[in-house]
């Protein structure tokens, strides 16, 4: 029997390209006349079964090389699989490679109607939405010149804006949410943003965890060309993150343990099985979930270390790896938001260094810094007069008030000197951690400034 709300189904499909060393090798395939084989096959995918259903945003992860982008090229039949059957429904608006289906020799007014024909759709229809196009894409009078003749920024526009103000049924975006200025933008993630309030099934790649699991409905993780995982979008990106930050052969044992994690017949393709009662479904689905997120709120990355540490001594001292540690006391380095932390390390002293005091700050991925602290403060000291040999350990505690991103920690070190203070140790982004969203999220920006409103 049929399904009626599923309109993207695939069964064993796979995908095969063969590899040439050299055009030599290309060429002497082609001409060899007992048919000799100079190439290497590989699989870009392989066996993918995957279904989604009508209204589903279905997010995917995956380390680059991995099948995700072949997988969409296959879904939007822009390539065709090499074994495996294909079935979708509806109209298909792919946003994968800007500017691809453009005639260079053509002007952007004609490239408008001729991307849209291969898409299916009649002159009528493109002319409907014409001026949308155009006032979206705001390319002025350049609209009646050649392609050939655009920058890539307004080739970019021109493409993104035919793309997305077509009404499909299926939408694919590839992480390209990021052509023209920022006002442009802005406007093409709002433009987006309806998509997913219109309820289209849309199928999400990126590579920002937080972006899949406030936006999506579902997510897989594809691995050489396989399906590894499929469930909730935390979930999956919970342990897509732990795998990336894995070394090599961790991830051997990883994807082993993988196939165990989700009880088999009790979630597949996104929703429970065997249940006969859609309430029950509803509420068994809904169990399942707090079941797996109980167990990951805040959880630790091995090797998620940061690559722009840079160090200052200006005393002979040493400072051992920070830890973050939650309210049970388990080291973390990916927490959640209204919860308590701390921040503990060791300072060892090979130096008479006196009197001191502390700062730590957080700082984001563009090194803004949203909190910086000195204790006892900046003028101010400790009272023990540290020497030769005296160690101390540190905590810092705080509340987790920061919007869903990557943070980076600071710590300085300063003593008490004849003029005022001295830097003796100076770590710019010595630890890292990140703060995970969640669905539904109504909150953003860097920290949550615990709004309340009165209305009169």
């Amino acid at each position: 029997m049929i399904d009626n709300d599923i309109v993207i189904s695939l069964s064993q499909v796979s995908k095969k390209y063969k590899l040439f060393s050299s055009k030599q090798e290309r060429m002497k395939e082609a001409l060899h006349p007992f048919k000799r084989k100079y190439h290497k096959e590989f699989y870009a995918l392989h066996d993918i079964d995957l279904q989604v259903k009508r209204g589903e945003i279905l997010g995917i992860v995956g380390m680059n090389g991995s099948g995700k982008s072949t997988l969409l090229k296959i879904i939007a039949g822009i390539i065709p699989p090499t074994s495996g059957m294909v079935s979708v429904r509806g109209n298909v608006v792919p946003l994968l490679e800007l500017g691809a289906g453009f005639n260079p020799e053509f002007t952007g007014l004609e490239n408008i109607f001729f991307y849209n024909s291969i898409l299916g759709y009649s002159r009528k229809e493109t002319e409907a939405v014409l001026d949308n196009i155009l006032d979206f894409a705001e390319i002025g009078e350049f609209i009646h010149q050649p392609i050939k003749t655009y920058s890539s920024g307004m080739k970019a526009r021109l493409s993104f804006a035919v793309s997305i103000n077509i009404n499909p049924d299926i939408l694919i975006i590839d992480e390209i949410l990021s052509v023209g200025d920022e006002l442009f933008r802005r406007k093409s993630f709002a433009k987006i943003e309806e998509f997913f309030k219109a309820g289209k099934t849309i199928l999400f790649v990126s590579h920002a965890a937080q972006n899949i699991t406030q936006l999506c409905t579902r997510a897989i993780m594809i691995y050489n060309g396989n399906i590894v995982l499929n469930g909730p979008p935390k979930f999956v990106t919970m342990n897509y993150q732990k795998f990336i930050f894995s070394h090599p052969l961790q991830r051997v044992r990883m994807l082993d343990g993988f196939k165990d994690l989700i009880p088999e017949g009790e979630y597949a393709d996104g929703e429970l099985k065997n249940q006969s009662d859609d309430a029950s479904v509803s509420n068994r689905s809904s169990d399942l979930s707090i079941e797996i997120f109980k167990k990951s709120e805040s959880y630790f990355i091995d090797n998620f270390a940061p690559k722009s540490t840079v160090i200052t001594r200006n005393a002979d001292l040493d400072l051992s790896p920070i830890r973050i540690e939650n309210s049970l006391g388990e080291s973390v380095n990916c927490i959640v938001s209204d919860e308590d932390y701390l921040i503990s390390y060791r300072i060892n002293f090979f130096e008479d260094v006196g009197y001191i005091n502390q700062g730590l700050g957080f700082k984001t991925e563009m090194g803004v810094a949203i909190t910086w602290r000195y204790f006892p403060d900046c003028n101010s000291y400790f009272p023990k007069f540290y020497r030769k040999g005296d160690s101390l350990e540190a905590k810092w505690r705080f509340r987790c008030n920061m919007m869903p991103a990557t943070y980076f920690i600071g710590i300085t070190i300063r003593r008490k000197g004849s003029e005022g203070s001295e830097i003796i140790y100076r770590g710019a982004d010595i630890s890292v951690f990140k703060v995970l969203g969640e669905k539904g999220f109504d909150r953003g920006g860097y920290f949550d400034a615990g709004f309340t409103i009165e209305v009169t």
